[in-house]
């Protein structure tokens, strides 16, 4: 039996199934938009320079010397006091004769009819004295005072306000001043002594203490009108009694010592740390002591004087 070979037959191909394309997906809201190409332009090139071209320079207007000065006092309000103060301080070496040689006669003075000298209007020459010192030694301590005043008033009235705040600190000071001016002759030796312990000793008391750091307080004023005059003066008023707390039993001492020269700058210097320098009660004991050898000092003098 044979077998036919079977028939090599091709397969059959089948249809292949085509997609339709896909639909593109609506834009979302917060997709940003196509942006289209914008056709950009070279830049266009500089002509080269020539030598003898001038280079460019910037103008910058600089301040002359007056628009200087004037914002350096605009930044130091109380310029017009320190120079009162300094004032103060010449007129105070004149009238107390400290630029006079030893020895010589002073020409403010003249002789009496049992040879001794005596100043003129003494009442009006005390009373003028302590005002100068108060003005030389005192106005500077307020320093801190004058510029919160300075730079919370209108800059068109700023000098007055510092002029009313001078004034009612200078009435604080006037009292004492005239008490000082009305007493008869010289202090004798011992009572100078006991004063000059006695303002040792305020040193370290309360009182003191409390004036210290009432000395750094301030109070609101006002930035124009009637109201931040009145209220300038009684700023002043204010400050002046605390300061005639702190440094007024110092002051009555030195006036009725004669106001030497060499003690008044002492002082001077010692009452303004004691204002202006942080943490002042620091230095109370150390003011206490000085104040104690001065007094022994006067005392030693007088014994010797009596010797």
């Amino acid at each position: 039996m044979t077998v036919l070979p079977t028939k090599l037959t091709e397969p059959s191909a089948r249809p292949v199934e085509t997609k339709p394309p896909a639909k593109p997906l609506p834009a979302k809201l917060t997709d940003p938009p196509p942006v289209e190409p914008v056709e950009t332009q070279p830049p266009t090139e500089l002509p080269p320079a020539k030598l003898t071209d001038p280079p460019l320079v910037e103008l910058v207007e600089t301040p002359s010397w007056r628009q200087h000065f004037r914002s350096r006092l605009d930044r130091h309000p109380e310029w017009l006091a320190m120079l009162l103060a300094a004032t103060a301080w010449v007129a105070l070496a004149l009238a107390l004769d400290w630029f006079e040689p030893a020895g010589a006669l002073p020409s403010s003075h003249h002789h009496t009819s049992d040879g001794t000298t005596a100043h003129p209007h003494p009442i009006d020459a005390q009373l003028l004295s302590w005002l100068l010192m108060v003005i030389a030694m005192m106005l500077p301590t307020t320093v801190p005072h004058l510029r919160y005043l300075g730079f919370n008033t209108r800059r068109a009235r700023r000098q007055r306000t510092l002029a009313l705040f001078t004034l009612g600190y200078l009435a604080a000071w006037l009292g004492p001043g005239m008490l000082l001016a009305v007493m008869p002759g010289p202090v004798p030796a011992s009572a100078l002594t006991v004063l000059v312990l006695a303002a040792g000793a305020w040193e370290l008391t309360p009182i003191k203490r409390r004036a210290l750091r009432g000395c750094c307080r301030t109070m609101p004023v006002g930035f124009a009108g009637p109201s931040a005059d009145a209220a300038a003066v009684e700023y002043g008023l204010r400050h002046g009694v605390v300061c005639l707390l702190v440094s007024g039993p110092a002051m009555v001492v030195l006036m009725l010592a004669g106001h030497p020269w060499w003690a008044t700058l002492a002082l001077a210097i010692v009452m303004a740390a004691q204002k202006l320098l942080t943490r002042p009660e620091q230095w109370r004991a150390l003011v206490a002591l000085g104040w104690l050898a001065s007094g022994l000092a006067v005392a030693g003098m007088a014994i010797l004087d009596a010797a």
